[in-house]
């Protein structure tokens, strides 16, 4: 995997330029590139979940933080779940749906519509507190953060989630969803929770060799959602915005290359959302709702 300082450091070691106004200038066209690719991108490690409540006689929720489109929303009812899908009509015939003597509860929502940052269901539901669970795309965030390895791990035990680093590791809530690895071991993991300053959580269990009372060199860097042998793909899209300054010639080289791993991306973009329902789904009949669009 490549963090954010092993991508610009890539661009700068290409261009052989490391002066400090165009390391920003590629820091930016790193991120400009990296949102080119999200957004032909339709992965399953782009989309997460949240969940709310539902309220009596309320059809308007607050969207999830970063939600970019919403998937689905799924209303838990008795341990079984009801999916209700985007509306299929425009707003106008959202409206003309929900408002008025129109507007139907039930405990049941079969649509949904996003509206601002709010996203509004159909029917209204009925009853309080049943579990609304949304799944949606996220908006990727740009990378900031340079890699952090300061001070040493003093615990990583082979089949825990658990790391200890010594005393002056000063990690903070900032790092969680960045990845740690220990650098003799090489491999990845994501972080799930930093409980304090000397301590973390990674999201599965560390699979490398045990280190206790130690002091062992490790790495967290800032990841993009890309998957891994296509995370290069934004250096090349920097290297070409910077040699379309420069030289064309070589620009219009980056640009092929951006061209072909983007559309390498397209075609490994994959829909499908198996796997992420466990418990028994039902999907309301719609002839319960008839519903006229014209």
């Amino acid at each position: 995997m490549l963090s954010y300082e092993n991508l610009y450091g890539r661009a700068q070691s290409i261009t052989s330029d490391s002066d400090a106004t165009t390391l920003t200038l590629l820091k930016s066209w790193i991120n400009e590139g990296m949102r080119k690719c999200y957004a032909v991108l339709d992965a399953e490690t782009f989309y997460d979940t949240a969940t709310d409540a539902t309220e009596d006689g309320v059809n308007s929720y607050t969207l999830p933080a970063r939600c970019a489109k919403m998937h689905t929303v799924t209303t838990t009812v008795s341990d079984v779940d009801y999916i209700a899908i985007e509306f299929p009509g425009t707003e106008e015939q959202w409206n003309f749906l929900t408002d008025g003597s129109s507007a139907t509860e039930s405990d049941y929502p079969q649509f949904f519509f996003m509206k601002g940052d709010t996203v509004e269901l159909y029917p209204t539901p009925s009853t309080d507190d049943y579990v609304l669970t949304f799944k949606y795309k996220i908006a990727p965030k740009d990378l900031t953060a340079d890699d952090h390895t300061t001070e040493s791990i003093k615990t990583a035990t082979n089949g825990s989630t658990a790391i200890v680093g010594n005393t002056g590791v000063a990690w903070t809530a900032a790092m969680v969803g960045r990845y740690f690895k220990v650098n003799a071991d090489g491999v990845w993991y994501r972080i799930a929770a930093i409980p304090t300053a000397t301590t973390m959580t990674l999201a599965r269990e560390y699979a490398g060799s045990s280190i206790a009372a130690g002091t062992s060199e490790y790495t967290i860097g800032e990841m993009s959602l890309l998957p891994e042998k296509l995370q290069e793909t934004p250096v090349e899209y920097a290297v070409f915005r910077y040699y379309l300054q420069k030289e064309s010639s070589l620009a219009g080289t980056y640009k092929t290359l951006f061209d072909e791993k983007l559309q390498e991306i397209k075609q490994s973009s994959n829909d499908t959302t198996s796997g992420i329902l466990q418990k028994t789904v039902e999907i309301k009949d719609p002839s319960n709702y008839p519903i006229n669009l014209e």
